[in-house]
């Protein structure tokens, strides 16, 4: 076994499970995301002998297109949480005048909505 197996084979898991967690919207996915960044960075340095064996390129490869979709996925994700936003202003203000009429009028010198 190469010193490169065992943390590309974690790094593969480490995707995949970060892309399962951008798909089910669970918020888990920023500890998911530090701790592949982290496996990523350790593989990285272990692969600069241009030696590198042919399953190591291609566990890389795998890695790559998870992280496509991964990046895919958090795009999609940020649409989602743009739209929930836009959506609820109209709310927000709407709220916000209700409030306005219901709270009671304050004591002023001058009246300057009558």
């Amino acid at each position: 076994m190469s010193p490169l197996e065992k943390p590309l084979a974690e790094l593969a898991a480490a995707s995949e499970e970060l892309l399962r967690l951008l798909q089910r919207r669970d918020p888990r996915f920023l500890e998911a995301l530090e701790r592949r960044d982290s496996l990523l960075r350790q593989v990285s340095q272990l692969c600069t002998s241009p030696e590198t064996p042919p399953a190591a390129r291609s566990a890389l490869e795998r890695i790559r297109q998870l992280g496509e979709a991964c990046e895919s996925e958090a795009r999609a994700l940020r649409r989602e949480a743009l739209e929930a936003l836009s959506a609820l202003d109209p709310h927000l203000r709407f709220a916000h005048s209700l409030g306005r009429l219901v709270e009671p009028a304050e004591a002023a010198l001058i009246d300057i909505e009558a």
